[in-house]
């Protein structure tokens, strides 16, 4: 008789533990996840990489420290290409493991609020561009497709694009035959025409993985704020 009711007591122990475990699951379910805003996006994809190394060649990302109440707007494609089209705002294209763009994003972030600009229009280029890699006669050979769109994007900004260039180990070049959207770049856009635009941070900085200097960081704001006034003028020349 100790032994059914031994058993009992273990069923409906294990009952109530199967129950409890569904209700937390079903909890856990319907938790809704919570999405983050374009500016927290942003703020954890460059801030993911503080301090760590980069692994095609071991040198430590630039640290960067991005405001939880930036203006970032991330952009498609087909967005970035309405901009161009007929529009008025600033794109930038850049990614967060992009040394060169670690080094200016908070430049080009202190300058939009300088100016009150009220958004970036953030193209994240990380997995949009083609590749393209030299065979053994060196020879340009496509390694991977860019995205779609990415072939009109080309196009809509050829006049401001360099050429798509391969470099051997020694110091050959070879031409791909197309352009090629190299980051950062800053694009400002008034009336659907580019009236500025800036790859890269200054001239003085050889390498990206060392920060900005005070002289660096004040010459590069200067160029953004230039830009971004141009494109907020509402006054209107031919070129608008």
């Amino acid at each position: 008789m100790k032994k059914k009711i031994i058993i009992v007591c273990l069923i409906i122990v294990l009952i109530a533990i199967a129950i409890i475990s569904n209700i937390d699951l079903k909890n856990e379910e319907e938790e809704p996840k919570v999405s983050l805003t374009d500016a927290e996006l942003f703020k954890q994809d460059y801030e993911s990489l503080n301090k760590q190394i980069n692994e095609n060649n071991q040198k430590v990302y630039p640290s960067v420290w991005i405001p939880k109440d930036n203006v970032i707007n991330y952009t498609t494609i087909d967005e970035a290409l309405d901009i161009l089209k007929d529009q008025t705002g600033l794109i930038y294209f850049g990614s967060p493991s992009c040394p060169w763009c670690r080094n200016m994003v908070s430049v080009l972030l202190n300058a939009a609020n300088s100016t009150g600009l009220a958004q970036i229009y953030y193209v994240d280029t990380t997995d949009i561009r083609d590749e393209y890699e030299l065979d053994n006669q060196n020879n340009p050979v496509l390694k991977k497709e860019g995205a779609e769109g990415y072939n009109d994007l080309l196009e809509a900004l050829d006049p401001i694009l360099e050429d798509y260039v391969l470099e051997t180990d020694d110091e050959k070049s070879f031409e791909v035959g197309e352009k090629r959207l190299y980051v950062p770049l800053v694009v400002f856009v008034k009336n659907g025409k580019i009236i500025g635009s800036h790859l890269d941070t200054v001239e003085s900085q050889t390498d990206p993985y060392e920060t900005l200097n005070n002289e660096q960081t004040e010459q590069l704001f200067n160029i953004y704020v230039d830009y971004i006034v141009q494109m907020q003028d509402s006054t209107c020349d031919d070129s608008c």
